[in-house]
């Protein structure tokens, strides 16, 4: 049995890894550390398109930059997860409705373990723009009812946009694997991030009704639902897979 065993091992290891090792170059002790950079691009399900850099300035650590952009189908999927935890319908229902585009930037600091693993605690900022809005639908989020009956309310005639600034923080853990001689690899992530506040502003195709103060304590209640809803209920776990390019 044990010489069966060893042939099959001597068969095995040279196919086993031709193509990808696992990313210790860096972590190797029996070698100087030299700091690297990388840039890399792929998606974050299903948060967005990313594009970034690391910069790894010692064996355990390096820090990173990234921004995103919100775009078709990513925004659909964002609000259905934030759904599963809880977020209003009506609130879901009327930014996807009316979602026009949005756009990230989030800065990290990572731990490398002496494998392939590692770790990153980061910061997020998110920001996207709805609209039109209608009366019917401010109402709505803000009294959980459907308003879209009422015809005068749901007039094209006034409207609002809506511009929402979100800031998270949050984990990721991942996995890198490096192509055999060559500076292209690949990084799996996993990630869970916590909306942690919002600012949310509004504006309307009538500046005269803006400057009211009823439409303002309007404006401000909605922002407080909406930081309300979203912080309570604004967890966002996300799949990364990336595409990475080691520069030196």
């Amino acid at each position: 049995m044990g010489n069966i065993l060893a042939r099959l091992l001597l068969f095995v290891l040279p196919f086993s890894s031709p193509f990808m090792s696992q990313g210790q170059d860096s972590l190797t002790t029996g070698r100087p550390f030299q700091a690297s950079h990388t840039v890399f691009a792929g998606v974050q399900i299903p948060l967005n398109y990313t594009l970034g850099y690391r910069y790894q300035f010692s064996r355990r650590l390096s820090v990173q930059a990234q921004g995103g952009l919100i775009a078709a189908p990513f925004e659909q999927y964002t609000l259905k997860l934030l759904e599963g935890f809880g977020l209003d319908p009506d609130l879901s229902r009327v930014i996807d409705r009316s979602f026009r585009q949005g756009s990230s930037v989030s800065l990290g600091v990572t731990v490398h373990a002496n494998s392939p693993w590692y770790g990153t605690l980061y910061g997020q900022y998110i920001h996207f723009s709805a609209g039109p809005i209608t009366p019917a639908d401010g109402l709505g989020i803000y009294f959980n009812q459907d308003f879209s009956g009422f015809n005068l309310l749901n007039s094209p005639s006034f409207v609002f946009n809506l511009q929402s600034n979100l800031w998270v923080a949050g984990l990721r853990v991942g996995r890198s694997f490096q192509f055999a001689d060559s500076r292209f690899g690949l990084n799996t992530e996993l990630g869970l991030g916590k909306i942690l506040t919002t600012k949310n502003t509004f504006s309307s195709n009538r500046s005269a009704v803006d400057a009211l103060g009823v439409t303002q304590r309007l404006y401000g209640n909605l922002d407080n639902e909406i930081d309300t809803k979203l912080g309570q209920y604004g967890y966002l776990p996300t799949l990364n897979v990336l595409l990475t390019y080691r520069l030196n």
